[in-house]
């Protein structure tokens, strides 16, 4: 691959997940000859023992932003799978000079000062609340409401996932007024319906 093709992928997961949950995309992105990393944010993968109840959204920024200033990861192309666009726009925020590209997978994709509980219809939102009022973590979403019943994706996904701290949904993410003039891409994936 000419060089000029070669890009650095940094890719961030959703809620209730890990680094772990791009097993299959790290290798074939290495094997095209791309360079790519991912992270796990504190409290969930096997960070979840780290896991306390003052996590929130700038926690999960922070995490990314020492990922890519530790690695020293340049010129890249920042993924956000789901709760991951929340980070990767805060990450935006506060590397911009770092990031080259930006990749939406299905993600949420905040403007600023909005939390992503801003992103619930607000008659979905009473089982959030009554977890913020107890002061309690997330519980992950059951599986088999994205369609996900194959029983041997689901034996690894299931025993995998953690409860994803509640602050992390409510805290307002600090976006770029306007965003530098980088390619921004989204994909939206239509396989499954949610019912509530």
């Amino acid at each position: 691959m000419p060089d000029a093709d070669r890009r650095t992928f940094v890719l961030v997961h959703g809620a209730w997940h890990g680094a772990w949950v791009w097993r299959d995309v790290l290798p074939r992105l290495r094997a095209l000859g791309h360079e790519a990393t991912a992270l796990t944010l504190t409290g969930l993968g096997e960070r979840r023992h780290l896991g306390n109840g003052s996590l929130d959204l700038e926690t999960h920024i922070e995490d990314l932003v020492t990922h890519i200033e530790m690695e020293d990861l340049r010129d890249i192309t920042l993924v956000g799978w789901s709760y991951g666009g929340m980070v990767i726009t805060g990450g935006l925020a506060r590397v911009p000079e770092r990031i080259s590209r930006l990749v939406y997978l299905d993600a949420f994709m905040p403007e600023d000062g909005k939390a992503l509980v801003d992103y619930i219809p607000e008659d979905q939102r009473w089982s959030l609340e009554a977890f913020k009022e107890q002061n309690m973590p997330l519980p992950p979403i059951p599986l088999s409401i994205f369609g996900v019943t194959d029983p041997h994706i689901v034996a690894f996904i299931e025993p995998r996932l953690a409860a994803q701290p509640w602050r992390t949904f409510y805290q307002p993410v600090k976006a770029m007024k306007s965003r530098p003039n980088i390619p921004v891409s989204y994909v939206v994936c239509t396989g499954y319906a949610i019912s509530t």
